[in-house]
């Protein structure tokens, strides 16, 4: 009886600890399921009430809210969506930048050897290094506030070669740079020809002074860089073509947006029209009342813009929404295709914070930028065997072929392509240039 009873209790204990030991494992596995649980509802609820293509996300019960949150979004994101993201909410993780004053492309040779081939200067202490658009330099030493490069060149077997010269070593800066990297002025005959080469849409301030120079001198054309923009802000870009634009543009469309059914219902309860419209201002508003900078009235009739491959957003639509009143000629690459927008939706309580594309943008003719790219009048490549002058250098083969189409005696045809190679070989682009990279990091814009 004794035994009969012991083996009861026997099989009573270990049906017990069985029991226990299956809820405090299904409590952890629910813990860890749902750990992301309100982090996860609450980026569904911004991203279903914004999104632009939220026709296209899951169904609210047909997702996994036990994943991470980037891999929560990503599961929402639309096949049509090249450009949403989530990143670090500043307030949990604040964005830190070194910049050394110069923008760069790496490259790969056919041994595989690494090395950055620079596109621009921005400092005076690279420039005292000697170092100069198209030079190749191999990172020796690359610290959080200083950065050491050993010069090389590329051999006719396309292998890069260290030379004999002495390493540089530039420190680096948390501050930002002027957006303006080369502003201009050539008197060609009887023309006065504005360059400016433009890398970011950012503070409205950096432009003021090079439009009021051009102002001054009164140029009758602009040469405007835009193949290093990624873009920026919306503001910045309706500020720069206010500038622009001729007369019979003020008062009139800047830019139209198109949103989601849920968005497109609320703008027109409130404003009687589903999309939103901004306007170019007119000679009364040009004294820093809209954009707290004032506006240089240039009133041009035509643009020519040089691009890359790189040109996107802010720099697109600054082409597109001038185009309804002014001739805009486009030399260079075909952008990048983005004619969409967003804004950043964060809050205190998240580690994200999103940035969806949340509305598409026109011109007023209801011309928006193609998801392909905005195709080039002119064709000229900027690959790393493209004639690195300088940029701003009436030689440099973009600039040239504006100039060419102004002032067609001056600049013959015939040299805008000499040493152009369309087929680049030998070295395999690694990623995308710095700069981009950096704007990514940073941006919080269109």
């Amino acid at each position: 009886m004794r035994s009969i009873l012991g083996f009861i209790l026997l099989l009573l204990g270990v049906a017990g600890c069985s029991s226990e030991d299956n809820i405090l494992d299904e409590a952890t596995t629910t813990t860890i399921e749902y750990k992301y649980l309100a982090h996860n509802q609450w980026i569904y609820a911004q991203m279903n009430h914004n999104y632009l293509w939220r026709d296209d996300m899951p169904d609210s019960l047909d997702c996994d809210y036990g994943l991470t949150p980037p891999d929560f979004f990503e599961s929402l994101i639309s096949p049509k969506d090249r450009f949403s993201y989530l990143t670090n909410n500043s307030a949990y993780h604040p964005a830190n930048f070194c910049n050394y004053g110069f923008a760069y492309q790496m490259y790969a040779d056919r041994k595989g050897n690494q090395a950055l081939q620079i596109l621009y200067t921005t400092s005076e202490e690279a420039k005292s290094h000697g170092m100069k658009r198209g030079d190749f330099f191999q990172v020796i030493n690359q610290l959080p506030y200083a950065i050491q490069l050993a010069r090389i060149s590329l051999d006719a077997h396309g292998t890069f070669v260290k030379e004999d010269c002495p390493e540089i070593e530039l420190s680096g800066s948390s501050s930002s740079n002027s957006t303006v990297i080369v502003d201009s002025i050539y008197y060609i005959g009887n023309k006065t020809i504005g360059y400016l080469c433009y890398a970011e849409y950012d503070k409205i301030s950096d432009l003021y002074t090079p439009l009021k120079k051009f102002y001054d001198h009164r140029i009758s054309d602009l040469i405007l860089d835009l193949r290093y923009n990624p873009g920026g802000y919306v503001s910045t870009c309706r500020f720069l073509c206010n500038c622009i634009v001729p007369e019979e543009g003020y008062g009139q469309i800047f830019q139209q947006c198109s949103y989601n059914d849920i968005l497109s219902e609320y703008y027109e309860k409130n404003t009687g029209r589903a999309r939103t419209y901004t306007y170019f201002e007119d000679l009364m508003n040009m004294q820093g009342n809209t954009f707290g900078t004032q506006m240089v009235p240039l009133c041009l009739s035509r643009i020519y813009v040089l691009t890359s491959r790189n040109t996107a957003s802010a720099s697109e639509a600054t082409i597109v929404c001038l185009r309804p009143y002014m001739d805009v000629t486009i030399i260079g690459e075909e952008t990048v295709g983005k004619g969409v927008g967003s804004w950043t939706i964060s809050d205190s309580e998240y580690r994200y914070a999103l940035q969806p594309i949340t509305m598409r943008y026109y011109n007023a003719l209801g011309e928006s930028t193609p998801d392909e790219g905005l195709a080039p009048d002119y064709f000229i490549p900027d690959g790393y065997s493209t004639r690195r002058e300088d940029l701003g250098d009436t030689k440099e083969p973009l600039l040239h072929q504006a100039l060419q189409l102004l002032c067609p005696t001056s600049f013959p045809k015939t040299t805008v392509n000499e040493g152009i190679q369309t087929e680049e070989r030998n070295l395999t682009p690694i990623g995308v240039p710095s700069y981009v990279t950096e704007y990514n990091q940073k941006r919080n814009r269109i």
